[in-house]
């Protein structure tokens, strides 16, 4: 039996058994597309490591129960992927069968340092973020998303990320890997990490300082990247705040260092949802299908609302961004913003 399993490692390609997982059960190429798929990859070796009578190596088990964990783990609330690093919402039944057949019952992870992400979770509210960069070897379908985040509530997602052009044109390609595809900071429309012409990835943030708290149900998420210092002498702090019945998300993006940088702060949004800016340009209000309003305030950037595409389900559909505009200063930049659901009046609530 041991000669099958030997046979079954060569017939694999290379990255797609359990050495293409990391420590935390998180894929190399940091996608939960592309986990999804090596998920699906190992458990199809053991099924047929079983149909032949064999035993099946504990290595191989404990790859698809530490996949399976991390699978759950970018799972919003309704059933699908969270888009980082490529790859789509992909369908629930295909999901949830992996996730059957790999017999693992582990809960999602709350941190995932090995990959670089980290979760957070607070009465309907989840939030995911990317804490981390391109592993070298795994970069063809690597973004420049670091310190980006996803939000969703119940099974609607407010927050997300564009997702990844599956065609061939590689400047679409090379557009929806960009920062500014992402719900992220970017400085003077550059990357935080450089997409070279042939799909790999030239400077990256090199020094990433993560850090959590919980308290009585409230989360506090900090991390930091100098993807920015090289060329601009700016270091990225983001920090976010979700209260424990997960209704008040609150965040704040500062930038120290050199004065005279431009930046943004983009905030895509899911197409379901419906953005309106008040009149006094302070706010936005945000719909999604059930109809439960989310307001949208800032300080210390200009607000405006611009147009996006989103790609999560495979094909582009339009959708609108918010976007927090300025220059640094002297001290650098700091920008807060908040998203709080708005209670509906006579709800009861």
């Amino acid at each position: 039996m041991a000669n099958l399993w030997e046979w079954l490692r060569r017939a694999t390609p290379r990255g797609t058994l359990e050495t293409s997982l990391l420590a935390d059960g998180g894929h190399a190429g940091r996608s939960p597309a592309g986990l999804l798929e090596a998920l699906e990859a190992l458990i199809e070796k053991r099924d047929r490591l079983r149909a032949a009578g064999g035993e099946v190596p504990e290595s191989l088990q404990q790859a698809i129960e530490r996949g399976a964990a991390m699978l759950r783990f970018f799972r919003h609330g309704d059933g699908r992927l969270a888009l980082f690093n490529g790859g789509i919402e992909d369908d629930v039944a295909r999901i949830d069968l992996v996730l059957a057949r790999s017999e693992a019952k582990g809960k999602a992870p709350a941190r995932a340092p090995h990959s670089g992400f980290e979760r957070i979770q607070a009465g309907r509210s989840l939030v995911i973020m990317d804490v981390g960069a391109a592993f070298p070897g795994h970069e063809r379908h690597a973004h420049a998303g670091t310190l980006s985040f996803e939000m969703s509530h119940g099974r609607e997602r407010l927050i997300v990320n564009c997702g990844a052009f599956k065609g061939e044109d590689p400047h679409w390609r090379r557009s929806f890997r960009a920062s500014a595809a992402h719900s992220t900071l970017i400085v003077e429309e550059t990357n935080s990490s450089e997409l070279r012409a042939d799909f790999r990835i030239g400077r990256r943030p090199r020094k990433i300082e993560v850090e959590r708290v919980e308290e009585e149900g409230n989360h506090w998420l900090r991390a930091a990247h100098d993807g920015y210092e090289a060329r601009f002498g700016l270091l990225h702090h983001r920090e976010i705040f979700l209260a424990a019945e997960g209704e008040d998300l609150r965040g704040q993006d500062r930038l120290t260092g050199a004065s005279g940088r431009g930046f943004a702060v983009r905030f895509h949004l899911h197409p379901e949802i419906q953005a309106s800016l008040a009149q006094d340009g302070q706010s936005v209000l945000l719909r999604p299908p059930s109809g439960s309003g989310w307001r949208f305030r800032t300080q210390g950037a200009l607000m405006s609302l611009a147009e996006s595409l989103y790609l999560g389900t495979g094909s582009p559909r339009k959708t609108q961004q918010m976007v927090l505009t300025g220059v640094t200063g002297p001290a650098g930049a700091v920008i807060k913003w908040a998203l709080r659901r708005e209670k509906p009046e006579n709800s009861g609530e």
